[in-house]
C-alpha cells in the first residue's frame, strides 16, 4: 500500500506538531513494507524535516510541483520558467508597492526585512530573486483591487490564489495541483493500492483519484461532502488511528 499524507491540519496537529502517535504508527507501516508519500503545499525546506522523521519514501511539495525521493533525487519538477519573472514582479508592484516573497528549491526570500523575519526568509532584491529556481511567489496586495491582480496574472502562465488572511496572494505555475506530481510518481507503481489523507480543497483531486481517499474530521465542508471515508481530526491522531484499523491490525 502507498500511504499519501498531507501535512498541515492532517498529519500535523493544529500547532503544526507531528505527534508521537502518528510518528510511531507510520514507522510501523514502513516496517510492514508500506510506502509513505508526504503530499504538501509547503516548500521543500518547510516539509523535508517531517518527511525525514517518518522515513517517508517520497516528498511531493510546492503544491505538486516538485517530487523527490528519500535521497533528494528529483522525479518531477515544474518551476516558473519561460517568461520574464521580473516583469511580473513589476506589474504587480505598479498596483501596490508592497513586499514580494519567493520560495525556491533551497530557501525562501523576501524584499522586506520585517516580513522576511516573520516568515523565516532571507532578504534579497527583486533582481536577485528573479534569477532563482522559483516554485512559489507571494505578493502583498491592495485588497480592493483583486480583479486587477487577476487580469495581470492571466497574462502569464501562472495560477493566482488570494490567501485567507486577505493581505497577500500566492502565485504558482499554471495548473498547479498536488495530484499532478503524485500522478507521475504513482506511474512507477501501477500495481500498488493507494490511500490518501487530506483536509481541504487542495487535496480534493488526490482524495478522489486514489483507491481510498480519507477526509479528516476537521476538513472543510466541501471535502466532507465529496469524500465518504472519514478519519478523526488532526488533533486526535486521526491518521494514525485510521491506519491502525485499516492496515496494521487486519
Amino acid at each position: 500500500m502507498i500511504i499519501i499524507i498531507d501535512l498541515d491540519y492532517t498529519l500535523l496537529n493544529s500547532q503544526g506538531i507531528l505527534s508521537q502517535k502518528n510518528k510511531e504508527v507510520l514507522l510501523e507501516c514502513k516496517n510492514q513494507g508500506h510506502k509513505i508519500v508526504i503530499n504538501s503545499a509547503r516548500s521543500l525546506i518547510r516539509s523535508k524535516d517531517f518527511s525525514s522523521e517518518i522515513n517517508a519514501d517520497y516528498l511531493n511539495c510546492f503544491h505538486g510541483n516538485l517530487v523527490l525521493d528519500s535521497c533528494q533525487n528529483v522525479i518531477y519538477s515544474n518551476e516558473f520558467k519561460d517568461f520574464n519573472i521580473l516583469k511580473l514582479f513589476n506589474d504587480f508592484l505598479n498596483i501596490h508597492n508592497g513586499w514580494i516573497g519567493v520560495e525556491t528549491i533551497d530557501d525562501a526570500y523576501c524584499t522586506e526585512e520585517k516580513m522576511a523575519k516573520k516568515i523565516g526568509a532571507k532578504v534579497l532584491s527583486m533582481e536577485e530573486m528573479s534569477k532563482k529556481q522559483i516554485f512559489k511567489i507571494i505578493f502583498e496586495i491592495d485588497q480592493s483591487k483583486k480583479d486587477i491582480y487577476k487580469k495581470i496574472a492571466n497574462k502569464y502562465p501562472c495560477s493566482l490564489v488570494f490567501n485567507r488572511e486577505g493581505f497577500f496572494c500566492t502565485i504558482m505555475p499554471k495548473g498547479s495541483d498536488k495530484w499532478n506530481g503524485l500522478k507521475i510518481l504513482l506511474e512507477k507503481f501501477p500495481n500498488e493500492k493507494t490511500i490518501a489523507f487530506g483536509d481541504e480543497i487542495s487535496d480534493l483531486l488526490t482524495l478522489k483519484n486514489v483507491d481510498f481517499g480519507v477526509a479528516m474530521e476537521n476538513s472543510t465542508e466541501e471535502i466532507k461532502r465529496e469524500i465518504k471515508l472519514k478519519a478523526l481530526s488532526n488533533d486526535d491522531d486521526g491518521v494514525a488511528k485510521y491506519l491502525e484499523s485499516f492496515l496494521l491490525f487486519k
